[in-house]
């Protein structure tokens, strides 16, 4: 592995961002080898770097990036001491951080890298992606909910609300379309509406859905679907909404000549630089599934893996079977 620059190591240790890492440097609370760096240093994983006494140490992985389909009851962290947690559940060679908020009850889409950077980045543009929610209440609602609800989660540009689509599937659940730049607090709008959520799916972020994808399956992402994860992430504010009206207005402008939708809008220009390294094929799909209570651990599944093998999932990657045992068809979300 070439040397990189100090604050990216740390950075890349998931123990803060650059910026962060910056500053406790010269803080002087970082030691290389135990000796306090100069700004600028580059270092390698042979090098023993502590802050605050910590070592850290960055693993020499390819970069990851996976879309999982959470089901219920799998807690959406990193953490190996919180049950059933994704990561173990999957089961990766890769030290994989999940990205954004799922509750552990929600299911649905749910990225995952091992690229901090990515991690950091992409999770903190939470609210500058699309989402599409299927959400159920504890008890029917009328109209007015729906106007009040899409009133409460609306954006505003040039002063203007944009308010979120929302559509009545039956009497207690509902589809909610949420647009970059709108409050994606579904839960806590609805408890302030006097409803309870009790159940919460979500089907798409962007442009990436559950489509052949089954609950507490995984696959790779693709090079494009990278790409336009990257751009939103590394975008100011105005210009990640600069660029989803134009990807808006591409849309509409092909859809009044009855054509499909374009997807080629501002946030999935292909790269020019060699993109597909971090991506695979996205076609390996891999299965997770949340520990039993007599097996100790989780175990998952996904190509190419060792040791990790159960009925109706591959054994050592080399196989996949039918479709897994009891799992149940999507659910609206």
């Amino acid at each position: 592995m070439e040397p990189k620059r100090l604050n990216k190591f740390i950075s890349d240790a998931g123990f803060c961002s650059r910026r962060e890492a910056d500053r406790l440097i010269e803080e002087g609370r970082v030691t290389v080898n135990g000796k306090e760096p100069d700004a600028g240093t580059k270092v390698t994983p042979k090098d023993k770097i502590r802050i605050d006494d910590q070592l850290l140490s960055v693993r020499n992985e390819s970069p990851v990036f996976l879309v999982l389909n959470k089901p219920s009851g799998m807690s959406a962290t990193a953490d190996m001491g919180v049950r059933d947690n994704v990561v173990r559940a999957i089961n990766h060679p890769a030290s994989l951080q999940p990205i954004g908020k799922l509750d552990r009850e929600d299911e649905g889409v749910l990225f995952l890298s091992n690229d901090g950077d990515f991690v950091r980045k992409l999770s903190k543009s939470d609210s500058r992606m699309e989402k599409e929610l299927i959400v159920t209440v504890n008890k029917p609602f009328s109209s007015e909910f729906i106007l009040k609800l899409s009133e409460a989660c609306a954006s505003f540009e040039d002063g203007n609300p944009k308010k979120a689509v929302v559509n009545k599937e039956t009497t207690t659940r509902f589809r909610i379309v949420l647009e970059p730049g709108m409050n994606h607090g579904i839960k806590k709008i609805c408890e302030a509406l006097g409803y309870t959520v009790t159940f919460l799916q979500r089907v798409k972020i962007e442009n990436i859905t559950l489509t052949k994808l089954q609950k507490g399956h995984w696959r790779t992402l693709t090079a494009q679907e990278i790409e336009n994860l990257k751009h939103i992430a590394s975008a100011k504010p105005e210009k990640a909404a600069k660029a989803k009206s134009e990807k808006d207005f591409k849309s509409r402008a092909a859809a009044g000549k009855g054509k499909a939708p374009s997807e080629k809008g501002a946030y999935q220009k292909p790269s020019k630089s060699g993109v597909a390294e971090y991506a695979g094929s996205g076609k390996r799909i891999g299965k997770s599934r949340p520990a039993t209570a007599d097996s100790g651990n989780a175990k998952g599944s996904r190509g190419g893996a060792k040791g990790a093998s159960d009925k109706g999932g591959f054994k050592g990657g080399a196989k996949k079977s039918g479709p897994s045992r009891g799992g149940s068809p999507n659910r609206s979300r």
